[in-house]
């Protein structure tokens, strides 16, 4: 459904964002006018002065206030404000995002068909903001009355962008069971999921229940699912907002095929549970940019113990799916000058939401600040051009994940967390990728964290990758199960590790259920020791799992979720060094970037039109990174058939490399502070 970049010319370049999208009514009725001089920053962020500094800056894709949910009628006069000042920025070359709320406002939401537009359930809506309510995303009124709102949006507006705020995924309790929503249910039942029916010894969909509505201890505490109705519900309810938000996209692309999509709030970063089943990898292909607004509680740095807090891994899910990644930026000085960068290095030629400048001190003041964007801005070509390149890919499963968070859900982020520390470059694939991509051709290692509901059709292709060559590590409870979440009587790995059974596998099929869905499932614990097996031309090791501990109850949220902000898997696992060494031993002679680098540096590899691009993150952003080397190890690269420059907002400079012992070159690193950039050309 996505159209490619060359359909759209203009996308061909860097999205530099700059936001001011809500609505002055709206910032009002939150109470923003009690602390500022409300009246004066919405003339000021009006202006043709504004508008001129957007230039300044760099500047090229302004969001602006258009449909807060208070109704299009009673947002008309906002309406033609945001209209007339879309234009002015038109005239300045300037793109325009056009923000689509997720509520409707009950004070002044009058349409004749609200009532069968809201969600039906007993929770409040939107925190302190009572008068917010969240629409049905399986109401065909609700449906009708926002495409109506893309239209405007697209036909007078003159939108470049359509920017939806978080409308399209919720709680278990607080997805309604109005008729539109159980009659959607069923028929995902029957057209997606039949055989759940048999397991669960049903005749038809309507037999098979959700769970209740609004009870908020229905699933607290549970670390997996095994209820057939439970299972049904979540899998529905992960995919019916992106139903919506599908219909949405092809609707705009009827009127206006180069619109862009952005979506805001797919928590990538953030674990993905039956509690809050976010976007996954492989919804992210609908879209042409999400927002990474999340974890402000638990921002970019570096922790007291020395451990990168990153965002790599939304960037890296957006750039493996040719979707860009942003994100808010509301803090100055050197913190936002390593979000800028971390952004620039991992993102899909983003970079970012540079303000949110609702308030004033939101805005970018800082000069060093101000010179690094430039810095960017002037050197956007470095950032452009390039794909992935990695030798390492891990799985990030979603029926795993949404139906067992814990350990599936966590497992996938330790693992990433131990690579990124170890300067393993790596991808994220989905489901969907390891089911309809010669994987061999790509990687030279698969792993498997945890990841166990895979499909028949998923296992026939880790069994095609390992006998082309490929290697695979298999961690934890690694295809156990179906994406029902069943119990497979033979280990769907058996063919390659040659055993039937997986070690700690749990032998539980939805008749032999007695406990109640609130018990809490007992951890398993995972036998001793691992396996290797060759299976073809590739080789294959089993690790029984990963030895992380779990945080403190007290951070649990509801539902068994952690809250979405805390990030438990920061920490490496007790066994991290046995793993790394299993994922070193599989790599052998097949890795392509080492060095003498700090934990807090990150690292990622791209190939360029005539070469390899490397980017280097410091983390500690405070202290600089001096008297290091990187190794590189790439068929064909001797010193004297290439050319290495390495470009810093401190430096520019060519470097030299020396051949190792092992046939890798050697390179010594220029002192930097926030980000460095390695590129080598081959003559």
């Amino acid at each position: 459904m996505k159209n490619p970049d060359a359909s759209r010319p203009w996308n061909l370049q860097q999205w530099r964002i700059l936001g001011n999208w809500e609505p002055k009514m709206f910032l009002y009725r939150r109470g923003d006018g009690a602390f500022c001089d409300l009246e004066r920053l919405w003339r000021q962020i009006h202006s043709d002065q504004d508008i001129r500094r957007m230039k300044t800056l760099g500047m090229n894709l302004s969001g602006i206030h258009f449909h807060k949910g208070y109704g299009l009628e009673h947002e008309a006069a906002s309406i033609r404000e945001a209209t007339e000042w879309a234009e002015r920025l038109h005239k300045h070359g300037i793109k325009v995002g056009a923000y689509i709320g997720c509520t409707f406002f009950s004070e002044t939401f009058k349409h004749p068909d609200r009532l069968r537009m809201l969600m039906k359930h007993d929770v409040s809506g939107w925190a302190s903001q009572y008068f917010r309510e969240f629409w049905c995303c399986n109401s065909p009124y609700a449906i009708d009355y926002f495409k109506e709102v893309v239209r405007v949006a697209i036909e007078e507006v003159q939108a470049d962008i359509l920017h939806f705020d978080q409308p399209f995924s919720f709680y278990h309790d607080q997805l309604c069971h109005c008729e539109y929503c159980l009659a959607a249910f069923h028929r995902f039942i029957a057209r997606d999921i039949p055989e759940i029916l048999m397991a669960a010894g049903y005749q038809r969909p309507e037999e098979l229940l959700p769970p209740p509505c609004g009870r908020r201890d229905y699933l607290t505490g549970v670390s997996e699912l095994e209820d057939p109705g439970d299972i049904a519900w979540t899998l529905f309810h992960a995919k019916a907002g992106y139903r919506a938000l599908e219909m949405f996209v092809d609707y705009a692309r009827t009127l206006r095929p180069d619109i862009g999509v952005l979506y805001n709030g797919a928590n990538l970063c953030g674990i993905t549970s039956f509690s809050h089943p976010d976007m996954e990898i492989e919804k992210i292909h609908l879209i042409d940019m999400a927002a990474v607004e999340d974890e402000n509680e638990n921002p970019v740095y570096v922790t007291d113990d020395g451990m990168p807090v990153s965002r790599f891994r939304a960037y890296k899910a957006g750039s493996r799916a040719q979707t860009r990644m942003c994100y808010y930026t509301v803090t100055e000085n050197a913190h936002n000058r390593l979000k800028l960068a971390e952004a620039a290095a991992f993102n899909y030629r983003s970079l970012g939401f540079v303000e949110l400048a609702m308030q004033q001190n939101h805005r970018l003041h800082n000069e060093a600040d101000i010179q690094f964007l430039q810095y960017l801005v002037q050197n956007e070509d470095l950032f452009l051009d390039r794909q992935p390149w990695h030798s390492v890919a891990v799985l990030r499963h979603h029926e795993s994940q949404l139906l067992n968070p814990f350990p599936c859900a966590l497992s996938p982020y330790v693992v990433e967390q131990m690579l990124f520390e170890h300067h393993v470059c790596f991808t994220l694939i989905g489901g969907d990728e390891l089911e309809c991509r010669r994987l061999s051709r790509e990687f030279d290692l698969l792993v498997l964290p945890d990841s166990k509901c895979l499909s028949d059709g998923q296992i026939d292709q880790l069994e095609e990758f390992v006998s082309d060559g490929g290697n695979l590590l298999a961690v934890g409870n690694t295809a156990t199960a179906t994406p029902l979440n069943q119990y497979r009587g033979v280990w769907g790995l058996s063919k390659i590790f040659g055993r039937d059974d997986c070690p700690v596998q749990r032998k539980i099929a939805y008749d032999e259920i007695a406990e109640s869905k609130t018990q809490v499932t007992q951890k398993d614990k995972p036998a001793e020791g691992s396996m290797e097996a060759s299976f073809g031309k590739g080789r294959a090791i089993y690790l029984p799992g990963l030895d992380f501990t779990l945080p403190d109850k007290t951070k649990l949220g509801l539902f068994g979720g952690y809250d979405w902000y805390y990030h438990p898997y920061w920490k490496p696992p007790a066994n991290s060094e046995e793993f790394m060494t299993t994922v070193t031993g599989l790599l052998e002679a097949a890795w392509r970037v080492r060095g003498d680098l700090p934990r807090h540096v990150g690292v990622e590899s791209y190939t360029i039109e005539d070469g390899y691009r490397f980017y280097l993150v410091n983390y500690l952003a405070s202290t600089e990174v001096t008297g290091k080397h990187i190794r590189l190890n790439i068929e064909g690269l001797r010193p004297n058939n290439v050319e290495i420059v390495w470009q810093s907002p401190e430096r520019n400079c060519p470097l030299e490399a020396a051949s190792d012992n092992n046939g890798g070159l050697t390179i010594a690193l220029p002192t930097f502070s926030v980000l460095g950039t390695l590129s080598v050309y081959q003559r």
